[in-house]
């Protein structure tokens, strides 16, 4: 999102790898970065890089009172912080197995990746909670989710960040202050290097695991940090920039090579389905101010702006839906993205009352047409070098909602049918990821309201930002995953929920009328 002023950005671990990278990237937005890193020679040389305003600050992020004074004379000098990424962390380079642990080994890990980037969240955020806004990003890992032999502190800390990057979401949303946390998987940073120099990390076994068939650049995973800093409707978010990596549940290689880079164009070939209203609109709207050529698939396109290209379509017919994809692709010659966002809601109706036609229509339009779309799209995406499918899930994947049990059928089903497609199409160039929206204030949204069917008041007290979000911010996440900052995102489900899922405790999540 834009900001009105530049934004003071605080980066840990900023003197190589993704924590310079990071700061390279704040600072070409316009942003002012304080770079801080214990090793003090690398950290200036770094900062000395991005010149003015740009500066270092020796900081070992396991020390407490270090903390303390850093973030206060930072805060002096610029007048607070808005942004922290907590990127510093280490690993065990030997890589020791559990059993052989030492108890410094374990205390040490724990210090610099958990406990630093408490204090430090702790100390920005009541800069932050005084101002009424801020965003914090935690860089965790996919060894959260997924072993790895010899890294049992590193995984101990790593998911303890998720867990401390919920409670601080759930915590401070109704001060304006956001925290997210991004999950890289394989980087070719210096420790991963070292450690591949050392023969602990086998760099062709590990590209062979991972569907995209290479590591991370440290600038892609700077381009999702910068992204979660950005969104307001982002928090308590765990955002996987992995390649593919945690999606993928097979046995043997998930790619022999690199997958092909889609190529870039000026003017992208985008198709969104569901794209006359809404969140669709929204999103047609927000590619076309991008720069795409947008074609909209709708029941109803009579609400189109003049000059948007749009085809009448029922999504549950598969042979118009077919015809109208390979119309679109004979048309323009390619189709760059496709965004699979139509969808019905329940008849709400308790489910022993509900007919099987009704629970199956639910399954038609939610669950099926986007597998049809997305396989329509990807053979003309396979053909020209790769693509991007955005499918559009909901918080509904993830947590009961009573009487709607065929739209959370459907939606978990999306989430399960992003990894598979992901795993099955990076081969080709064809990276599938999915948005899971929260309660957007979507006319059929509000219309749930004036029926009676859904208190939106109690919905926004469920929310940790108190709100329900703007279909403009769940366009916003689309576009990402749409551009080529997201090129080694796949597989992965991005909530943009203010919260909702990250909120644990019983009651009200946010206290407004």
């Amino acid at each position: 999102m834009e900001q009105n002023r530049p934004r003071i950005v605080l980066v840990t671990g900023a003197a190589a790898g993704i924590g310079l990278a990071t700061a390279q990237r704040f600072a070409a937005c316009g942003d002012t970065v304080v770079l801080a890193d214990r090793d003090a020679d690398g950290v200036q040389r770094a900062a000395r890089t991005l010149g003015f305003p740009h500066e270092a600050l020796v900081l070992d992020v396991a020390d407490e009172a270090a903390i303390v004074a850093g973030v206060a004379k930072i805060a002096a000098q610029h007048g607070g912080i808005d942004v922290l990424v907590n990127n510093a962390g280490i690993v065990d380079p030997a890589g020791t197995l559990a059993l052989d642990l030492d108890a410094g080994t374990v205390e040490r890990i724990l210090r610099v990746n958990l406990t630093g980037s408490y204090l430090l969240a702790r100390e920005a955020a009541r800069i932050m909670i005084a101002a009424g806004a801020g965003a914090i990003v935690n860089l965790s890992s996919g060894i959260a989710l997924q072993a790895i032999a010899g890294r049992t502190p590193y995984a101990m800390s790593k998911a303890a960040i998720l867990g401390l990057t919920r409670a601080l979401a759930c915590e401070w949303a109704q001060h304006g202050v956001r925290v997210n946390a991004v999950l890289p998987g394989y980087v070719a940073t210096e420790i991963v290097e070292a450690l591949a120099a050392e023969g602990q990390v086998d760099r062709q076994a590990v590209g062979a695991r991972i569907p995209l068939g290479r590591m991370a650049r440290p600038a892609e995973v700077a381009e999702a940090i910068v992204w979660a800093a950005g969104n307001p409707y982002v928090t308590g978010g765990s955002i996987a920039v992995d390649g593919g990596y945690s999606a993928f549940g097979a046995v043997g290689p998930a790619s022999m090579t690199p997958a092909p880079v889609a190529p870039m164009r000026e003017r992208p070939v985008v198709v969104v389905s569901g794209g006359a209203r809404g969140i669709g609109a929204a999103t047609a709207d927000r590619l076309a101010a991008d720069g795409a050529h947008v074609i909209v698939l709708d029941r109803d396109i009579g609400a189109l702006p003049e000059g948007r290209e749009g085809h009448v379509l029922d999504v549950t017919d598969e042979a118009a839906l077919a015809s109208i994809i390979d119309q679109i692709a004979a048309q323009h010659g390619r189709i760059d993205v496709l965004v699979n966002n139509a969808a019905i809601a329940d008849d709400f109706r308790p489910t022993t009352e509900q007919t099987l036609a009704a629970f199956e229509r639910g399954l038609a339009i939610n669950l099926v047409a986007p597998l049809r779309l997305a396989t329509a799209a990807a053979r003309v995406m396979r053909t020209q070098g790769g693509g991007a499918i955005i499918n559009l899930s909901s918080i509904a994947a993830r947590g009961g909602l009573p009487r709607r049990g065929s739209y959370c059928a459907a939606k978990a089903g999306v989430e399960a049918l992003t990894r598979q497609l992901a795993c099955e199409w990076a081969q080709h160039g064809v990276r599938v990821n999915a948005v899971a929206p929260g309660y957007i204030a979507t006319p059929g949204v509000m219309a749930l309201e004036a029926q009676g069917k859904r208190s939106l008041r109690g919905i926004r007290r469920r929310i940790p930002l108190g709100r329900l979000g703007q279909p403009e911010e769940i366009a916003d996440a689309v576009a990402f995953l749409a551009s080529s900052r997201a090129a080694y995102m796949t597989g992965a489900v991005v909530p943009v929920d203010g919260g909702w899922s990250a909120f644990g405790d019983a009651g009200d999540a946010a206290d407004v009328e």
